[in-house]
């Protein structure tokens, strides 16, 4: 289901990017790039896509020129096709650093394959109490490796390096860094021989994210990691990574679920981890704002980007404050507020009415519950709740 509404928000973007859109939402492949497509320019605010099957070399090149990140399976023509629009965009291959499965075109690749392992070094494949292959909910085929072991980090860092050496990808999206246990049964520890605790497991991921990052670093390839859920916080996972991910977004949030998210986020920005923030299906233009303002707050400038479908409010992201002035946001009245080198960006979660003073305004602004701002060049946003 998850791949089914991507597959549909990727078809949706190309369809008001290209020429020629099909009544059923279907994006109509041409080569070269459609016209409409060539007249458009990436905004400010670099934005993040998710691929779920893979794009003709026309569609490519119109998600090149708006999306400045783009995370996708191992398609090998992909970069080729973005880069020629703009050399500059990243390319985050999917990649699975804990289970091995057997690999299919649209899917993540794991780092090695289960069978050579099982051959080779069948003690890297961990075995629950009952010695079955431990595996995740609704996977039996798979095989869940030693991650404490860094004989198989290390060999799971060179295939990969390997293949992500002289082909255009920007380094790894690892989808299954999550900082929960996936697993049916609890595997044995290799290093204790008794079931591993969540404990244990948190902090052999966080050990192995690390130690793996390391050795992709060394070769010029970043790392980025789907670390939700966003309801668990743990710094030494984040630490591990050049960017982490809980696949969602403030647009429809507010209250202790904003607070909830931001604090997550704000580990990342003391980490100086930079933030991946995805903001789902459709949004009016008061959500787009408010996700937009929030995302502000807890950017970088070097590979935080914002994963939301422009539609047709493209120019809307185009606003664009610079460079924070500040590490981190403030808080003022219960007002989470952060300058920028042109602006000032200000979201209040709730549950009151506050008033803040924007550098670029002649008077105070009221902002409501669930209401926040955006301040560039002296152009004030404004969503509403």
């Amino acid at each position: 289901m998850l791949r089914a509404l991507k597959a549909a928000r990727v078809a949706v973007v190309l369809c008001l990017l290209a020429s020629g859109c099909s009544e059923g939402g279907h994006a109509v492949s041409s080569s070269p790039p459609p016209p409409t497509c060539a007249d458009v320019k990436p905004p400010a605010t670099p934005l993040l896509v998710e691929l779920t099957q893979e794009p003709t070399a026309a569609d490519a090149a119109c998600l090149g020129k708006v999306y400045d990140n783009i995370v996708a399976p191992a398609w090998s023509n992909l970069p080729d096709a973005v880069h020629a629009v703009d050399p500059n965009d990243r390319l985050w291959q999917e990649r699975s650093l804990q289970y091995g499965f057997t690999h299919c075109a649209d899917c993540p690749r794991p780092g090695l394959d289960p069978a050579t392992v099982q051959k080779d070094h069948p003690d890297w494949i961990l075995k629950d109490a009952a010695g079955n292959d431990v595996h995740p909910p609704g996977h039996p085929t798979w095989v869940m490796y030693d991650i404490s072991n860094p004989l198989y980090l290390q060999a799971w860092a060179d295939a990969v390096v390997k293949d992500l050496s002289n082909t255009g990808w920007t380094g790894v999206f690892l989808v299954d860094a999550g900082n929960q246990p996936a697993w049916v049964y609890p595997p044995i520890n290799p290093l204790t021989h008794e079931p591993m605790t969540s404990a244990e497991h948190a902090r052999y991921l966080a050990s192995a994210m690390a130690e793996m990052r390391a050795g992709l670093k060394t070769n010029g390839f970043s790392v980025a990691a789907n670390n939700a859920p966003w309801t668990l916080i743990d710094g030494d996972q984040i630490g591990s990574a050049d960017a982490v991910s809980v696949g969602r977004g403030f647009a429809r949030l507010s209250g202790d679920q904003w607070l909830q998210l931001y604090s997550y986020f704000e580990e990342a920005l003391d980490k100086r981890v930079s933030c991946w923030v995805w903001d789902h299906g459709p949004l009016n233009r008061s959500e787009r704002i408010f996700g937009l303002a929030s995302y502000f707050l807890i950017s970088d400038t070097l590979f935080s980007a914002y994963g939301v479908d422009p539609g047709k409010e493209l120019s809307l992201y185009d606003v664009n404050p610079g460079v924070p002035s500040e590490p981190a946001p403030r808080i003022q009245h219960g007002v989470y507020v952060r300058s920028f080198a042109s602006g000032e960006v200000a979201v209040n979660p709730g549950p009151m009415v506050a008033s803040v003073q924007v550098p670029g305004q002649d008077q105070a602004v009221t902002l409501s519950p669930g209401e926040a701002l955006i301040e560039a060049n002296g152009k004030l946003l404004l969503s509403l709740p």
